[in-house]
């Protein structure tokens, strides 16, 4: 391959340099999602992602100084939408207010940011925000990290900058769990360059930064036999947002009996603050599965023949007959048998923003996860949604567009699986098949 034939510096150069300037671009023009502007720049991140990935994959070796120049390189990436300003429609703005009530005193599970006499409660525009007359569908573990934010700054700088944090640490857990397991290092950029990373947490700011954060944290415990940890970075994960629960069979059999308890006691303790009891912590899910819909054909049509319920029970069935398949013959430390579960949870899913793929960034490292990969940028077409609203337009996602989402990865897929054969990438690790006390 051409690629293959190219230095490592020089391929890092372009690509990099690429990179940048099409987010300096994405910053400065202050492009509104789903703009022309918008899809240009996305295509060049995509591409010099691309161009790095084929190189490390077929020959993943680099000196150590090369390797932090291009982990650099992926924080550069991500300072200037880190430090841009975001408009009220902004999911932080709720993010911001949630943290907010919780300072003064209010449960906001049982507020809405819509209600007179929380008028007080208001900055920057949140009384505007798109999300005032709604529940809030955040977690305990979310809402708990939205109230730490605002304690350190009430802002969306501080918010966004909280959440790049996390990210980072997603890109650190990354790289030691890859140390830890004999598989090359500069698989790690399969997170750190990935354009739907660096525009969904650092230009927008998206909570699942966290969820993905704890989902790595618990496979890189579990990899290590710290038991204890990984089921607390789950129960974290979960909390942050529900989708990772699918990963539960993953844990059967390779954590202790303590270790389960400690993570009852733990998801107890978060919960019951915000009203558990009396069910208020599921905030807004039970209204979304019932009535929100969004780029979700399979959840549409199976509630359509059925009942919304249904569908989501036929989803959460998919996914952890998944990770069930994956505990039973895949090694715990298989990407693939993180990422697939978590997969078919968001493609079943009743609403598919492009940013709840951010939960399988971590895990796409290996052949069995390329066409997750793919996932990850043929969702941007999604965003199409956002310009058309802005012309008047209600709030579908056209047909072509989801054909070209989901076309994408059932090809990719297709083509992979046809012509299986391990790449340097998916070479077994030093601890695969080894069971855990």
């Amino acid at each position: 391959m051409i690629l293959s034939s190219l230095a490592l510096p020089r391929v890092l150069a372009v690509a990099g340099g690429l990179y940048f300037a099409a987010i300096m671009v994405l910053v400065v023009s202050k492009a509104p999602l789903g703009s022309p502007i918008f899809y240009g720049t996305a295509a060049v991140a995509a591409l010099a992602y691309g161009a790095v990935v084929a190189r490390i994959w077929h020959e993943p070796v680099g000196s150590r100084r090369l390797l932090y120049i291009a982990f650099a390189m992926a924080v550069a990436f991500r300072v200037p939408p880190a430090v841009a300003p975001v408009g009220v429609d902004s999911d932080m703005v709720r993010y911001l207010w949630d943290g907010r009530v919780q300072q003064l005193g209010y449960n906001p599970y049982t507020v809405r940011p819509d209600n007179p006499a929380l008028a007080h409660t208001h900055r920057n525009q949140s009384a505007a925000m798109p999300s005032r007359h709604d529940g809030t569908p955040y977690p305990p573990a979310a809402q708990l990290f939205f109230r730490f934010v605002v304690s350190l700054h009430d802002s969306t700088l501080a918010m966004k900058l909280a959440l790049v944090v996390c990210d980072l640490l997603t890109m650190l857990v990354l790289w030691r769990w890859l140390h830890f397991t004999g598989r090359s290092e500069w698989l790690t950029l399969t997170y750190a360059w990935n354009p739907l990373v660096v525009l969904e947490v650092a230009h927008s700011g998206h909570i699942d930064a966290l969820g993905a954060l704890w989902t790595v944290a618990a496979a890189f415990w579990l990899a290590r036999r710290r038991t204890q940890l990984a089921t607390l970075a789950f129960v974290l994960a979960v909390t942050t947002k529900l989708m990772p629960i699918v990963l539960v069979p993953l844990f059967l059999g390779r954590v202790r009996r303590r270790d389960v308890a400690l993570g009852a006691a733990c998801l107890v303790a978060l919960y019951l603050p915000f009203g558990a009891a009396d069910g208020t912590a599921l905030g807004a899910v039970p209204n979304v599965v019932d009535r929100v819909r969004f780029n979700s054909p399979i959840f549409s049509t199976l509630s359509a023949i059925a009942f919304p319920r249904f569908a989501a029970g036929v989803a959460l069935v998919l996914a952890l007959t998944a990770a069930t398949w994956a505990r039973l013959r895949l090694a715990h430390d298989d990407p693939a048998a993180w990422a697939w579960p978590m997969a078919i949870a968001i493609a079943c899913a009743p609403v598919i923003y492009p940013w709840y793929v951010l939960y399988l960034t971590p895990f796409l490292f290996t052949t069995a996860t390329l066409p997750l990969a793919a996932w990850t940028i043929s969702i941007l077409p999604v965003y199409e949604v956002w310009r058309r609203s802005r012309l008047g337009y209600r709030w579908i996602t056209p047909v072509w567009v989801m054909a070209v989402e989901f076309g994408v990865v059932a090809a990719s897929a297709l083509a992979l699986f046809g012509r299986r054969s391990p790449a340097p990438a998916e070479q077994a690790s030093v601890t695969d098949r080894t069971p855990i006390g």
